[in-house]
């Protein structure tokens, strides 16, 4: 939630490299409005989407930021106005200038940090309050960690990082720079994998033998081994659990943001700067592309390849290798314009059937008429043929 200043609109145009006219330059707008809809008259308000910008004349703000591809075409905007290449793109430099800062420990160890010996501090680093660091564990320069995280051991988290509270990073993880982590994630846990000492009723279903055993089957444990690495500028959202490697590395690449509620399990290959939505889950060794993007609640079964530059509407599920540069959606996900069709043909199939039901009944009544007309035919060829044999 923005909070009250006193910026000029020459002030707000320099830090987000907008253009405004000299006449305006002395404006001043005291917060940013939540929407075009709510905003009032001493708001300063983005407006980017179409439905906002074809009724402009109604928006109450004292000052507005727009695309300057538009700058023709609304030329009689009343109202004093920030001209931006991507209005979207300056919202983060909006916000730091007009909302409150959050809350960050103090450069330097809290006095209740936990730190093992071995482990190495960078300069300028945050460490708050009941942060446990273990053995053998490196911490670059400008990384904040904050209350209650639970660094393991032989650790190593990059430059610039900002670990919020309550987050576990387990043994032998790596992060890179600029790395955000945020409350409640797990990076390093086990990953799911058990095994039974004879063949299991799951392993028969997959050859389709059936004859399942009934008895207790004891799963053993496989031990994870191997680790998480974290490339630089990733960013992992709430309570969301990275399993570590079976004996090879889970990795999630360069530039990717990860939403809140997500599960990667074990030997996962997370490719550059893709962006998955809440409630994802992916099961082991899914071996994703660069610039995927997948929406909320999709699933992926273990073992499968996908594409670079892929995109998955939410709640689709993915059984099977995917190609680059494609659409994906539904459950088994199809290609889009064939999950399409095929939403379109299951919703004619109720007129369908109403149809085929009236053409039976149709063809029913035609065969009740044949019939009847042969079965006269064959009682006026009996009466006949008994006249004549009298």
């Amino acid at each position: 939630m923005s909070h009250s200043v006193n910026k000029t609109l020459q002030e707000i145009a320099n830090a987000i490299d907008g253009e405004i006219s000299s006449e305006y330059s002395n404006i001043s707008v005291t917060k940013l409005a939540v929407s075009p809809e709510v905003s009032a008259s001493d708001d300063l308000v983005i407006v980017f989407d179409q439905k906002y910008i074809k009724n402009i004349a109604s928006i109450k703000s004292k000052a507005m930021i727009l695309p300057s591809s538009l700058k023709d075409k609304l030329a009689g905007v009343v109202s004093p106005v920030v001209w931006v290449k991507r209005p979207r793109i300056v919202l983060k430099k909006l916000l730091e200038l007009f909302c409150k800062p959050l809350f960050s420990p103090p450069k330097g160890l809290h006095p209740t940090s936990v730190i093992d010996p071995s482990s190495k501090i960078g300069e300028n680093c945050s460490i708050g309050a009941n942060v446990f660091i273990g053995p053998n564990c490196v911490i670059d320069s400008g990384t904040v960690i904050n209350s209650n995280a639970y660094i393991g051991s032989n650790i190593c988290i990059g430059k610039n990082c900002l670990i919020y509270p309550n987050v576990s990073i387990l043994d032998y993880s790596q992060i890179g720079n600029n790395v955000i982590v945020h409350s409640g994630t797990v990076i390093g846990s086990d990953g799911y994998s058990y095994v039974t000492e004879e063949e299991s009723n799951l392993e028969k279903a997959k050859k389709r033998d059936f004859n399942f055993n009934l008895g207790r089957q004891v799963q053993c444990k496989i031990p994870s081994a191997g680790y998480v690495i974290i490339e630089d500028d990733v960013e992992i959202g709430a309570n969301t659990c990275v399993d570590r490697g079976t004996i090879g590395s889970t990795v999630i690449g360069a530039g990717t943001k990860v939403d809140n509620l997500v599960q990667i399990a074990h030997n996962c290959k997370i490719g550059k700067d893709c962006l998955i939505v809440g409630q994802v889950g992916f099961a082991g060794s899914v071996n994703m592309g660069d610039r995927v993007i997948v929406g909320g609640q999709v699933g992926f079964a273990d073992n499968i390849n996908i594409g670079n530059d892929v995109i998955f509407l939410a709640k689709a599920g993915i059984h099977g290798t995917i190609p680059s540069n494609s659409i994906y959606a539904g459950m088994p996900a199809t290609p889009y314009m064939e999950h399409i069709r095929n939403e379109k043909n299951i919703k004619r199939l109720p007129k369908k059937q109403e149809k085929l039901e009236e053409q039976v009944k149709l063809l029913e009544e035609k065969v009740k008429q044949l019939e009847s007309k042969l079965c006269t035919s064959l009682r006026g060829s009996e009466t006949t043929e008994a006249i004549s044999k009298t």
